[in-house]
């Protein structure tokens, strides 16, 4: 027998004699070795908390939905969303016979089948219960035995269990067991007699697997005969009596003892069977009927060679599976190179295999490998991380990164890739032969002494130029080793324009370097605090378009156009009132794409194209279908497509289309946010692209999107909170009771990649007039609908926005009550018109008998009335006549009786009018009367108290008869009571500017935090906050951006004095802070003083920003003031172009608050 390892070895050198043939006979050949990318699964259970620890067995259904057999947990059902446990109630026997499931199957019909160690259990998936089967010593229709290791379902539809003692084959149609394989000593009936493994090959021959007979073969032409030709006990079997046709192959140890198969499955042809065994891997080549072991040849992996193994499967890539029950997961390429992956769990933060301990694994039809373990839950494997390739510090010293942190990548034009880390130095990464040589971890004369590398440049003469946190460095690119630095500026990126100069872009300022002269060399300009001098201006790209114009990307200042020819530099910001502004002031890349059209990215608001000729941005993408709508970096392949780098992967664009492809981190990335100066291409078409985890390659034209459209399933359908349907996947109609309309629905995407980044979107119409985008919550609710015909629609995307094939739908139909029938307004009216028209016949009737009693009567009274009318008429003709007479008087009287009454009214209103007015003026000048004589008695009282103060004190010090220490506490008493009044007049003088409209407001520029800075400090040292304890606190929303704001200092620092003040007056202890916050549309920012003190009160509240009010606490303390302060700051506040308020609760404590503006002029 020929090893595989010696098949791989042949195979090697081979290969390896080819290699080396062609690059003899093609030496301009360029190798590009790479470093191999490892075979890593995804944890699943660390993420998605599956219950239990020790997954024994896993099934995917028809409807793509995930059945688990958990250690004493019992059943799982999985929906990628919500987990359903069923557990063994020994009280109820519709629940499961135990909680340690060890095989999950589904027959045709859908019901679902669950192996455990006690018996047979079918789930009834809609009633959630399930029907045991067990065995039973008295029935021979049953169990063979109620450990089950194994369940396959044949042609016929017939279930093959493999338990402790032989084989139960189920007849559906019957309800029962047949036995075969069986041990029938009634004495001993389990005794040696385990199958462990069932498979059912391509050709439709069952395999099975036993501990101590090895395996058996039964051909499909003999399982479909009738079971009294070919059924046996395993003592007829091995007797000869019965059962020749079926095939039989013993696995014998060195030692002659059997060796007990755990597992079989065959490989796509199946012409080869592989064998899990209790002492190694085998396999099985049908033609040659010889078991063969495989040899793990590699010394690393010798201990494979004779290890336990339980589990095997070949996916779809046609890639073996093996786990062993301690020694972790092999997986072995079937396409005859065979390959070997090895995991451990000892290497979990490469491999993120959590336990050694393989229990099952399975494909699900989306191609994740699922893998569970003892101790260590679930796992999978997802082929697309395998779409990007990655370069990281976990390959070896001398494949290997020195940092994972990658923040530049270049290629010279040696073709050899530099790589500047955050950490680790400079990397130059040799691609013939896949070396790499780090520069920049030593403190040597001529070395790079910086492990901070941020950006990579070379220029025409082969120097490379490095910019790093230790200044810019340059070195041969023929012998790098050398390094020289020049300037001493913190570089984030290079620009190298006409192979002249040098641009250096820092966080303060652009600055132009020769590359001849190697100095800093200022750009001849008028804008010279722009360009080569510290600002606070941060530049993230420099690039010199095909017209000749310089773009220049900044940090939060927009983009800047500078035309060398006029000397002309343009700022384009974004504006919320201009569609055709640019999208964002944050700038991070500037492309030029094939067709000379300018492309910027930007960080938070997405990639704009600029219009040279309408001077317009276009914007070209959003948060829907640009995960983070940033854009750091863009790679153009030769097709137009664009590679961009973003903050959450990497997104392939198509100008073209409009089309975007967005690549996660289970394609393999080494993570999701890309650096700005990380990227490059090289010469042959290879893209690299790193950030923190490390760094990509890739050859774009390779590169293909897997994407599955996973089902969708209506989880739960709930009516008054009952559950009414459950696993709907097609269309459904239901009809519900008429006072049963409360409805809610559960639904979920069976896209397990990332389930918890699934989303949704649904709609019930008529109700819902358009879809409803509910994200990742996947319910939806109606309450109280009205009768009629409704239908729900769902439909689910991934995390890769590929969305489900078909929508779901549901119809749901309410009766209406009697009444409310489209028919019965219909009935009722005809009813109504019926009685209406019977009614109205029989009283034509009634009045025609009574027309022609009452016409005879009505001839007699004719002449009567005729006679008697005669004599009417001449009467009425006078009376008529005295009757206008007196209608004309009476009009006369009632219009003399209006124009009075209007007249009186108007007279009432006027005098009740003038009334108020008098009122109201009397009220006022009492009021001002008032105030101010109760101000003037108060300016009385606040000047002769610090005057008296000062002057008495005075005179003690004239006295002489203090100690140094006592007339320096006197001079601070003088002192104060000077300051008191000199803020007194300084009022009164404001008072009286702003009365005569004569204040002038004279604003500048001012660095809002350093102002700030300089009123805390003021404050902090206060005699009177020290007395009090009181804590002065500066909040301002980010000390490490300026703000600067275009006002007038002086006055902003009055109103805060002002507030300041009273706050301290009023504030015995705790706190006095002060600073600002933004206002919600960024137009304004909004001052604030708050203080703990003793509150005011609503109605005090109302008054206290009028002129010579003082408002004093309800207190036996007294506060000193002149009512002036708040009324001057109201003033300032809107002379500024702001407004102040207030909020306070009594006890508690007052915050004022004022705003000022944020002009553009400012920014």
């Amino acid at each position: 027998m020929i090893s595989a390892h010696t098949m791989i070895s042949k195979t090697k050198i081979t290969l390896g004699f080819l290699v080396i043939c062609l690059l003899a006979l093609v030496r301009s050949t360029v190798v590009f070795a790479i470093p191999p990318t490892h075979l890593s699964l995804h944890h699943f259970s660390s993420v998605n908390k599956t219950p239990g620890e020790s997954v024994q067995c896993i099934y995917e259904d028809k409807y793509g939905i995930i059945w688990l057999g958990v250690e004493s947990i019992g059943l799982v059902k999985y929906d990628g969303k919500n987990y359903t446990i069923f557990k063994n109630d020994p009280d109820d026997f519709t629940s499961i016979s135990s909680n340690y499931p060890s095989k999950i199957v589904e027959d045709k019909n859908g019901a679902i089948w669950i192996g455990t160690s006690g018996g047979l259990n079918k789930l009834n998936r809609y009633t959630r219960s399930f029907k045991r089967y067990q065995h039973d010593s008295h029935n021979n229709t049953g169990l063979s035995a109620n450990i089950i290791n194994d369940i396959i379902f044949d042609g016929q539809g017939r279930m093959w269990v493999a338990s402790s003692n032989g084989i139960s084959i189920y007849l559906p149609d019957e309800d029962r067991f047949i036995w075969f394989l069986h041990n029938d000593d009634p004495a001993n009936p389990s005794s040696n007699n385990e199958v462990g493994a069932l498979h059912l090959d391509a050709q439709a021959n069952i395999w099975i697997a036993t501990s101590l007979h090895g395996m058996f073969r039964v051909k499909p032409e003999t399982y479909n005969s009738a079971s009294d030709k070919w059924v046996c006990s395993i003592n007829d079997y091995l007797s000869g009596k019965k059962n020749t046709e079926i095939d039989n192959w013993q696995l014998h140890l060195r030692n002659g003892n059997t060796n007990a198969i755990r597992g079989i499955t065959s490989n796509r042809n199946s012409d080869t069977l592989w064998i899990a065994s209790h002492v190694g891997l085998y396999y099985f080549p049908v033609a040659q009927e010889k078991f063969q072991r495989f040899w793990f040849g590699q010394d690393e992996l010798r201990h494979l060679n004779f290890c336990s193994y339980v589990s095997l499967l070949v996916d779809k890539e046609n890639q073996l599976w093996v786990g062993s029950s301690n020694d972790g997961l092999v997986r072995i390429s079937l396409d005859g190179s065979f390959s070997i992956n090895y995991l451990n769990s000892k290497f979990y933060d490469t491999n993120q295999l959590k336990s050694n301990n393989i229990r099952d694994i399975m494909e699900s039809r989306s191609g994740l490998v699922w893998i569970c373990t003892k101790f260590g839950g679930l796992h999978y494997y997802d082929k697309r991380q395998n779409t990007f390739a990655r370069m990281g510090v976990d390959e070896g010293n001398s494949m290997g990164l020195s940092d994972k942190f990658v923040l530049s990548v270049m290629e010279d034009s040696n073709g050899k890739i530099w790589i500047g880390t955050k950490g680790g130095g400079l990397n130059c990464f040799n691609r013939a032969d896949g070396s790499i040589t780090v520069y920049g971890m030593d403190r040597e004369p001529g070395a790079l002494r910086s492990q901070r590398i941020e950006c990579i440049e070379e220029d025409r003469e082969g120097l490379l130029w490095f910019g790093t946190a230790n200044g810019v460095w340059s070195t041969d690119a023929d012998k790098p080793g050398e390094f020289t630095r020049h300037v001493n500026l913190h570089a984030r990126n290079f620009y190298i324009e006409d192979s002249t100069w040098l641009w250096i872009g820092t966080t303060n300022g652009l600055f132009r370097f020769s590359l001849s002269e190697k100095e800093l060399s200022p750009l001849p300009t008028r804008y010279k605090n722009f360009f080569d001098a510290e600002s606070n201006i941060g530049i993230t790209r420099v690039f010199k378009d095909k017209n000749k114009v310089l773009w220049i990307g900044t940090t939060s200042n927009g983009l800047f156009e500078y035309h060398s020819d006029s000397d002309s530099l343009i700022n384009h910001v974004a504006d919320s009132l201009d569609p055709y502004s640019i999208s964002g002031n944050l700038l991070r890349e500037i492309h030029e794409d094939k067709k000379g059209r300018l492309w910027i990215g930007t960080k938070s608001d997405g990639l704009n194209l600029y219009d040279r000729e309408t001077k317009r941005f276009i914007h070209k993408s959003s948060p829907a279908k640009l995960p983070s709508n940033t854009v750091y970096n863009i790679l153009e392949d030769k097709n137009g497509n664009f590679w961009m780098g973003t903050h959450s992967g990497i997104s392939m664009y198509n100008p073209e289309t409009e089309q975007f492809l967005n690549f996660g981190r289970h394609h393999g990335l080494q993570g999701m946010i890309f650096e700005i100066n990380a990227h490059a291409a090289t010469k042959d078409g290879h893209f690299f692209m790193g950030g923190a985890m490390g760094l990509n390659y890739f050859d774009p034209d390779e590169i293909s999107y897997y994407s599955h459209k996973a089902p969708l399933v209506i989880s739960k359908f709930e009516v008054l909170n009952e559950v009414k349907a459950i696993d709907i996947t097609q269309f459904t109609i239901f009809e519900l009771e008429r006072s049963k309309n409360y409805i809610s629905f559960e639904f979920a995407l069976l896209d397990y990649t990332n389930p918890e980044e699934n989303h949704y979107s649904y709609q019930l119409e008529p109700f819902d007039e358009e879809w409803v985008n509910s994200g990742t919550r996947n319910f939806a609710s109606y309450t109280n609908l009205p009768p009629g015909t409704y239908r729900f629609k769902v439909k689910g995307a991934n995390s890769d926005e590929v969305w489900s094939d078909k929508v779901l739908e549901v119809e749901i139909f309410i009766p209406a009550p009697i009444w409310e029938k489209p028919w019965f307004l219909a009935l009722l009216l005809l009813v109504v018109i019926s009685i209406i028209v019977t009614a109205w016949y029989l009283k034509i009737a009634a009045s025609k008998r009574r027309e022609n009693i009452l016409r005879k009567e009505v001839a007699e009274r004719t002449k009567d009335l005729y006679e008697a009318y005669s004599k009417l008429e001449e009467s009425n003709i006078q009376i008529e006549k005295h009757n206008k007479a007196l209608r004309l008087q009476r009009d006369r009287i009632s219009r003399q009786n209006l124009e009075l009454k209007i007249h009186r009214q108007n007279l009432e209103l006027m005098v009740a009018d003038r009334t108020k007015d008098l009122e109201e003026a009397k009220l006022r000048a009492e009021e001002s009367d008032h105030l101010k004589s109760a101000f003037l008695a108060n300016m009385s009282h606040e000047i002769r108290t610090p005057l008296n103060a000062i002057m008495g004190f005075i005179d003690i010090l004239e006295a002489d008869e203090h100690s140094p220490e006592e007339r320096e506490k006197i001079s601070s008493i003088i002192q104060t009571n000077s300051d008191s009044l000199l803020q007194l007049i300084n009022d009164i003088i404001d008072i009286s500017i702003i009365e005569a409209n004569q204040l002038i407001i004279r604003k500048s520029i001012v660095n809002f935090h350093n102002f700030l800075e300089e009123i805390a400090l003021h404050y902090r040292t206060n005699k009177d906050i020290k007395k009090k304890s009181l804590e002065i606190i500066k909040s301002i929303p980010d000390e490490n951006e300026e703000l600067l704001i275009f006002t007038d200092q002086g006055r902003v620092r009055q109103i805060y004095n002002n507030l300041i003040n009273n706050a301290i007056k009023f504030t015995d202890k705790g706190y006095v802070k002060f600073g600002y916050h933004f206002s919600s549309d960024k137009t304004h920012i909004i001052c604030f003083v708050e203080d703990t003190g003793i509150g005011i009160s609503e109605e005090n509240m109302q008054k206290l920003f009028q002129r010579f009010h003082k408002i004093e606490p309800v207190s036996t303390k007294v506060h000193r003031g002149t009512g002036l302060g708040l009324s001057i700051s109201k003033n300032l506040a809107e002379l500024l172009g702001g407004e102040i308020w207030l909020s306070s609760k009594v006890g508690k404590g007052t915050t004022f608050f004022f705003t000022l503006p944020l002009d553009k002029s400012s920014k």
